[in-house]
């Protein structure tokens, strides 16, 4: 009696401590994704790891050094003092030019670099908006992966159903098979028929339920749930008739979209990069004022330090490199016009995915109002095909015709239904807009 006891009290903290279901809109998903999802977090930091390179090259302003020395042995140098005195010993005096402590504050401020600080300083604002252009280009494509799980799982859930109904319907046209064959009103060759599309229509089943059990697995991984974790899908995927025009469409792809966008911004870190290459070609000026202080003697008594201070102008030219410069210069001109062509190929990458996606969805949507009409016709089929196999004017071979035609209907709209909604999300990502389509 104790055991038992402590069995039920075992199953009921499980029972207690399980998390309850949780019901998922696709914008709620989408939510959990984006504040879970660890490839979007690393964008976002992307973001902050650029602010501080961009602040790391303000090298337009001065550079400010305090510097402290003490010497701790030197040797002087000796010079000889000629005698005075006709025929006496020359005299040997030490000289000492530094004394024992200094300190100096020293200003460096570039005058004049031929652009290479500019530039430097525009291709890290470069940066950083490609930093951000990526965070927004990983948002879309969460999204948009959260928008294909979540529509597959709705979509296989339908059809799992589907399949269940076709396998409830092989399975009552066995039993009244069988029935009509022990009553002697049916043949040993259609029930036999009977329990071939029966025993078909199971493998379907387990594996629609086998896929979306793993679709479901990988939802919650994008989301951040824990595997254990009951979810339930919340609203029906439906669909809105959108009207499209496919020159908008063009325009806002080339002009939004996220990949172009940062290949341009790669285009013109490029150009930068060149003119700062050509920049090596002249001469930097940079102007350095520096005031000293020195002792022998570490104490903090004005009359104790001499001060020393300079201001100067300094210049440095490089006048041969080894052929570097001139080569830097060939690699950008060829580096160049490789991103040229790469921003071309996308271009036509992208006109071509857009036409593709206007196609799909106009093409799309008329399946979809061809199939709800096939499924509206497989089901009357259906029925009329029960009622003439009772009557014997049609064969089973006839009848399990009209359960498989179905089923196919039912599969050929929710797939027209789903390609239908993707295609309007994938587009809604090229172009960057909202084409207020998807779930009805």
């Amino acid at each position: 009696m104790k055991k038992l006891l402590f069995i039920l009290l075992l199953l009921g903290v499980a029972g207690f401590a399980q998390e309850p279901p949780m019901d998922l809109t696709v914008d709620q998903a989408i939510q959990l994704a984006l504040a879970n999802n660890p490839a979007y977090q690393v964008s976002q930091q992307e973001i902050r790891q650029y602010r501080y390179r961009l602040m790391q090259n303000f090298g337009f302003l001065p550079e400010v050094t305090l510097s402290g020395s003490k010497i701790l042995d030197q040797k002087l140098m000796t010079i000889e003092i000629p005698s005075f005195v006709p025929g006496g010993e020359p005299t040997q005096a030490s000289l000492r030019f530094q004394l024992d402590y200094s300190f100096q504050f020293q200003i460096v401020q570039p005058v004049f670099t031929g652009g290479k600080i500019f530039f430097n300083y525009k291709n890290a604002e470069l940066d950083l908006r490609l930093a951000k252009e990526r965070e927004k280009n990983s948002r879309a494509d969460t999204i948009l992966n959260v928008r294909k799980a979540f529509y597959n799982i709705q979509i296989m859930q339908e059809l799992l159903k589907a399949h269940k109904e076709a396998y409830g319907l092989a399975e009552n046209n066995f039993n009244n098979v069988k029935n009509s064959f022990n009553l002697g009103m049916a043949s040993q060759y259609d029930l036999l028929r009977a329990e071939l599309a029966f025993s078909a229509t199971k493998p379907d089943v387990l594996r629609m339920d086998n896929l979306l059990e793993t679709s479901m697995l990988g939802l919650k991984l994008m989301l951040g749930l824990p595997p254990t974790q009951e979810v339930r899908l919340q609203g029906e995927l439906g669909y809105q008739q959108v009207q499209l025009e496919l020159a908008s469409l063009l325009q806002n792809s080339l002009g939004n979209r996220s990949e172009l966008l940062q290949l341009r911004m790669e285009r013109q870190k490029v150009n930068n990069l060149l003119k700062i290459t050509w920049a090596q070609y002249v001469p930097n000026f940079s102007l350095v004022a520096a005031y000293s202080y020195q002792s022998d003697y570490f104490k903090l008594r004005r009359n104790n330090w001499q001060d020393y201070y300079s201001i100067s102008l300094g210049m440095s030219w490089p006048i041969f490199t080894g052929l570097k410069r001139s080569a830097q210069v060939g690699e950008m001109n060829v580096l160049k016009k490789i991103m040229d062509l790469n921003v071309r190929q996308l271009g036509d990458a992208t006109r071509l995915q857009v036409e593709s996606g206007y196609r799909t969805i106009s093409q799309e949507y008329e399946n979809i109002q061809m199939g709800l009409k096939n499924v509206e016709s497989a089901r009357e089929g259906v029925r009329i095909a029960e009622l003439s196999y009772k009557e014997g004017m049609i064969t089973i071979l006839e009848l399990n015709s009209s359960y498989n035609e179905l089923t196919r209907a039912k599969v050929n709209y929710l797939q027209a239904l789903y390609n239908y909604n993707i295609a309007i999300a994938e587009l809604e990502k090229i172009t960057g807009s909202n084409l207020n389509g998807g779930v009805a």
